[in-house]
């Protein structure tokens, strides 16, 4: 017997020593997966990306900062000067300054009115799906829609600048002194084909780079193509083996039991890491975005980065589930009195609703610290109303909770004190 018994002695040593290796690795494996998974998912997929940025569209910060800069371009395309010199040949220089920021602060009303319309929510979709689209045709192996200005791979905003311009069709022929037909612009109109309509339209010569905005060298395009295929490959790769470690680490293990709550543990805090370095990336790119956008820097991460705030803590959720899952059903002194103690408070809840009164060391201690308890119920039901923002339903059935919960305290308490007295005569 003893023989047999020899050779499995350095297998469960080895098995002992390659499990915590197996268990911080899958661990570490873990904690860069999470948002490498939620970069692939949201980033490289057209329709979960416009599903996140499309509600951009109705936040007002956004509204503004579109509305600025698109007023800059529609401004540039007006000759007021000329205009005013027309009007007022011999006071028009005095006029130009005061009569420009009149009709810059009137034409960015009208432009603000066109972005809180539903139509630019409508354009805003569009483009987004477009632009998106076109980036990934791009990091794929090329598009015409996307242009290169001075070695600059640019996106084309070109169609907002058209809409606003349709908007105000009636008020341009007064400002430029001529009728304007406004051209027909739309998303996949090639950029520099945009400007050379409009420098058709309003006579008037415009830079290369007039409504388009830059994303990154041309010259990096290569690599960057190649980092992209290799991200997106190799984010499978880390789902794969975050399996292939856990289920490894739980073959090996001889516990599996306690190997199954340290990856769960690990997981957990690796979630926390995951979660604490997105925050300081959003608290970092608000820091380092110009104080004009800032409200509009904060609306984009709220959104964005909230979103894998949001991911992770489902994810969270999940794992602490099955951390308290596998803590409760073991076999440790702690759950299995933590079990004992609950089914015999079931039993006394049980009792004090009907007329048996069962004593049972959950009774003797709940009617212990009755007023404790009950404190504590109520200050955790006003905590989770001060951190959580809920419904007028949700608030309902917190206090509802907290109610029945505080009755049943009240109830066990006096049902073992009655008993007791009843011993004690």
């Amino acid at each position: 017997m003893k023989q047999d018994e020899v050779p499995t002695k350095p297998k469960r040593r080895l098995r002992r020593i390659l499990t915590p290796i197996i268990v911080a690795l899958a661990i570490l494996v873990f904690t860069a997966t999470v948002p490498a998974a939620w970069a692939r998912r949201t980033a490289l997929n057209t329709d979960r990306f416009v599903e996140l940025v499309g509600p951009l569209a109705d936040d007002p910060a956004i509204q503004q900062a579109l509305a600025d800069k698109v007023t800059e371009r529609v401004m540039s395309l007006l000759d007021i000067e000329a205009v005013v010199n027309d009007l007022f040949p011999e006071r028009g220089v005095v006029l130009v300054g005061p009569l420009t920021n009149a009709i810059e602060g009137y034409v960015h009303s009208l432009v603000l009115r066109v972005f809180e319309s539903d139509a630019f929510t409508r354009l805003w979709t569009e483009t987004n799906r477009f632009v998106h689209t076109e980036m990934l045709a791009v990091l794929d192996g090329g598009t015409d829609t996307v242009s290169t200005v001075g070695g600059k791979v640019a996106l084309n905003l070109m169609p907002m600048v058209q809409l606003v311009l349709e908007q105000m069709v009636a008020l341009v022929p007064d400002l430029v002194g001529r009728n304007i037909t406004i051209p027909e612009i739309d998303v996949s109109t090639v950029p520099s084909e945009a400007v050379s309509r409009l420098e058709t339209a309003f006579g008037i010569d415009l830079p290369d780079n007039f409504g388009t905005v830059v994303v990154y060298d041309s010259s990096e395009l290569e690599a960057l193509q190649k980092a992209v295929r290799i991200f997106d490959k190799g984010v499978i790769v880390l789902v794969l083996l975050v399996l292939v470690l856990v289920a490894l680490a739980l073959w090996l293990s001889t516990r599996r039991r306690r190997t199954l709550l340290q990856l769960m543990t690990g997981f957990a805090v690796g979630l926390v890491v995951v979660r604490r370095i997105t925050i300081a990336a959003s608290d970092q790119a608000l820091e380092s975005a110009r104080p004009e956008n800032q409200a509009a820097a904060h609306a984009f991460t709220d959104r964005v980065l909230g979103n894998l705030l949001v991911y992770t803590g489902w994810l969270l959720a999940v794992v602490l589930v099955v951390l308290v899952i596998a803590w409760l059903t073991g076999s440790y002194p702690a759950p299995v009195a933590l079990r004992r103690w609950v089914s015999d408070l079931a039993r006394s809840i049980g009792g004090a609703v009907t007329t048996e009164r069962p004593r049972s060391p959950a009774v003797a201690w709940i009617q212990a610290h009755r007023e404790p308890l009950m404190f504590a119920v109520a200050a955790v039901a006003l905590l989770v109303l001060l951190i959580v923002d809920v419904s007028l339903l949700g608030l309902l059935v917190i206090l509802a909770v907290a109610g029945i919960i505080e009755l049943v305290i009240a109830r066990v308490g006096v049902g073992a004190a009655d008993d007791l007295s009843a011993v004690e005569a």
